[in-house]
């Protein structure tokens, strides 16, 4: 695959937490940028945009994390996780995969395969590493729910070579809430022969679109011993899909759920897993960064 350029570069602008109540209150002022880059899709280049926040004042090369979100499209829990990862100095590069297609986000949103958007990652990834402040060998991704299902594909050496290329994979990952259950069911989620780091997956034990926690496990189970050994799973007791939500609670009905069969998921905002999973995510990045 072709090496794809920054297309544009927009403003620096200075902001910092409000100290007010807020989970993100010692964050160090942030430099952010609205980025953009081309990717093909049906047949046509667009531009996928981005928001780039690193740490204002840094020195040297930083490692940096991408992050990609749901179904449902860009969340606040997408601000709450990159103030985190800022704060232990990360860089953060948020893709927004809808707004270029002129996609309103859901069901109706996802692509027809798998596997189709993942070229979004790797104009993300090329953006990162064509930048002199960014340490090409400490790049990590995260995904929620669809980009949860996106970043365990781009752990597959199959999927890391195709996207990426030859012998080039991610430092780590973390998914958030996947859909474990399609793993090696469904054609085009193929979940075997990883990479060489670390996986963490983080699910709650009543998330109900396909299995939750023991879909994970099961996945697991079911992975040859050197695999296995990449990944690690944390189950948070009584949490649902999209446990780390800002809004009230919801359901909705998805064609997807109950093994494709469709159904309807419940979602409880669970503040006490939302500040855990935060937590364990930037340990885990920045544990594994140092290992580089």
């Amino acid at each position: 695959m072709p090496l794809l350029r920054i297309a544009f570069l927009a403003a620096v602008v200075m902001v910092a937490a409000d100290g007010v109540g807020h989970a993100w209150e010692n964050t160090p002022l942030l430099n952010i940028y609205q980025v953009a880059y081309p990717v093909v899709w049906n047949g046509k280049t667009i531009m996928i945009g981005a928001r780039l926040q690193l740490p204002a004042g840094a020195k040297g090369k930083m490692p940096a994390v991408i992050m990609m979100h749901g179904t449902g499209g860009i969340r606040y829990s997408g601000v709450y996780y990159a103030a985190a990862l800022n704060g232990a100095g990360v860089v953060t590069l948020e893709v927004d995969q809808w707004g270029g297609r002129g996609l309103p986000g859901g069901a109706s949103s996802r692509p027809k395969n798998l596997g189709d958007n993942l070229p979004d990652i790797a104009g993300a990834y090329h953006l990162l590493t064509a930048r002199p402040d960014i340490d090409a060998s400490r790049i990590g991704i995260l995904g929620e729910s669809m980009g949860g299902i996106e970043t365990l594909l781009m752990m597959t050496r199959h999927n890391s070579d195709a996207i990426l290329g030859p012998g080039v994979h991610f430092q780590a990952a973390v998914a958030l809430y996947p859909i474990c259950w399609l793993y090696n069911h469904v054609p085009g989620a193929d979940f075997a022969d990883l990479v060489d780091a670390p996986i963490r997956i983080m699910v709650g034990s009543a998330d109900d679109y396909d299995g939750g926690g023991d879909a994970c496990q099961q996945l697991l189970s079911e992975l040859t011993p050197v695999d296995a050994a990449h990944v690690s799973l944390r189950i948070f007791p009584g949490a649902t899909h999209i446990f780390d939500s800002f809004a009230g609670a919801y359901e909705f009905s998805d064609p997807g759920a109950n093994r494709r069969q469709g159904g309807i998921i419940h979602v409880r905002p669970d503040p006490e897993a939302r500040e855990q999973a935060r937590d364990d995510m930037t340990q885990f990045f920045v544990a594994a960064f140092k290992r580089q």
